[in-house]
């Protein structure tokens, strides 16, 4: 369970539980990544996140010497740190071309998203407690244990840069962007269904769980992206 500071907030236990959750989910080993690997870009994620005066995008967070997380930047690939760095707190400046630059970094494509999916969870639960002027909780320890290379039959798609799971274009690109990492695109769904709507009830414009309805969500939704320079 996720330890709170007091406050006069209520929060709904479907929420803690998904946080609980997904928190646990990032130090475990995962299809390409051990826990501990994982457990490494949480903590540069967040200190990403943290930073007071971030260094600008095209800027590398190893040569920099501003990675504050340095006991998990030294279990990492400095390309890995880089990535994660970026990621975390410049993604509305990532691009194609920054991607295969990935690559030709010698990050493998699934891994890659296995990575974003990491960062993705990191965001998304400190965004919570931030909003909600909460003291974030510490990460867990690392579970020991190599990742389980297990990977969906992938393709290459017309709606995302990465690889997903076939078939292809099936699905709107947010939907399908993660599939290549299926733990991951799960846990974010996890998320997802408790800080916003469950991905079955997209098609339902009335839907309401009894705090704000369907239209007030999006509206906060719509200007959230804008104020993040969300592409999609």
């Amino acid at each position: 369970m996720i330890a709170r500071m007091p406050t006069d907030l209520t929060i709904r236990p479907d929420l803690v539980a998904a946080q609980a959750e997904a928190w646990r989910h990032v130090t475990s080993p995962g299809g390409s990544w051990t826990g501990f690997e994982r457990a490494a870009m949480a903590e540069l994620a967040l200190a990403a996140l943290d930073d007071a005066d971030p260094i600008a995008p095209w800027e590398s967070a190893t040569t920099s010497g501003r990675t504050t997380a340095a006991a998990a930047a030294a279990a990492l690939p400095p390309a890995v740190v880089d990535a994660v760095y970026r990621i975390a707190r410049h993604a509305a400046t990532l691009s194609e071309g920054w991607y295969q630059k990935q690559l030709e970094l010698g990050i493998d494509a699934i891994a890659y998203v296995e990575m974003v999916g990491v960062v993705v969870v990191i965001a998304a639960v400190d965004g919570f407690f931030r909003a909600a002027g909460l003291d974030r909780p510490p990460l867990p320890a690392p579970t020991p244990g190599e990742p389980h290379g297990r990977h969906p039959q992938v393709e290459s798609a017309t709606l995302n840069w990465v690889p997903v799971a076939a078939p292809a274009d099936q699905k709107a690109a947010v939907v399908q962007g993660l599939s290549a990492a299926p733990a991951e695109w799960a846990t974010v769904a996890l998320l997802s269904g408790a800080q916003y709507i469950p991905v079955d009830e997209m098609g339902e414009l009335a839907w309401n769980r009894g705090t704000l309805s369907r239209p007030e969500m999006e509206r906060v939704a719509a200007r959230l992206s804008l104020a993040r320079e969300c592409f999609y």
